[in-house]
């Protein structure tokens, strides 16, 4: 019994854990606006989606990975994106500012609204804190009897003769 509940809590609880963080972080994340297209490096326009889910490494629910064109504003040339996330089917022609990591690998929006993202980064900090408290719950009973803390050592007293 004492295996099955260090599985359940050292195996199952964490990997909950990530997965409804993730989720609680990606839903908020994801939201964009299509941004300022005057000021934008490149121009991002969707041409087909395709669905993942429900249980992925983004959490809980469904996504859509996008094939989009991307268009550089500075020399014009264009260029095809796998982009995650962030743009959905109901996407697919409409034209987005959109910006490269620094490397130029990933496309991603240029505008988010910004209170969406402050409440991702709120809701996912209080999920984590709870989290700890609940893992710290399940997980104590679960540890050898060693590791649970040191016991004061009792005090010597000499016989009474």
């Amino acid at each position: 019994m004492k295996v099955l509940h260090r599985i359940f809590a050292f195996l199952l609880v964490p990997a909950l854990g990530y997965l409804l963080g993730a989720t609680i972080f990606n839903h908020f994340w994801d939201e964009v606006e299509p941004g300022d297209l005057a000021n934008a490096p490149y121009i991002a326009t969707a041409k087909s989606c395709e669905r993942h889910g429900p249980v992925t490494l983004r959490g809980f629910g469904y996504y859509y990975r996008c094939q989009t064109q991307a268009r550089d504003k500075a020399d014009g040339s264009v260029g095809t994106w796998a982009v995650t996330g962030w743009l959905e089917p109901s996407d697919i022609g409409k034209e987005y500012a959109a910006n490269t990591a620094k490397r130029g690998r990933d496309l991603h929006p240029q505008a988010r609204p910004q209170s969406q993202v402050v409440m991702g980064w709120l809701f996912t900090l209080v999920f984590a804190i709870v989290f700890i408290i609940a893992f710290a719950k399940i997980a104590g009973p679960a540890l050898p009897e060693g590791r649970r803390g040191r016991r004061m050592p009792k005090r010597y007293e000499p016989p009474t003769t």
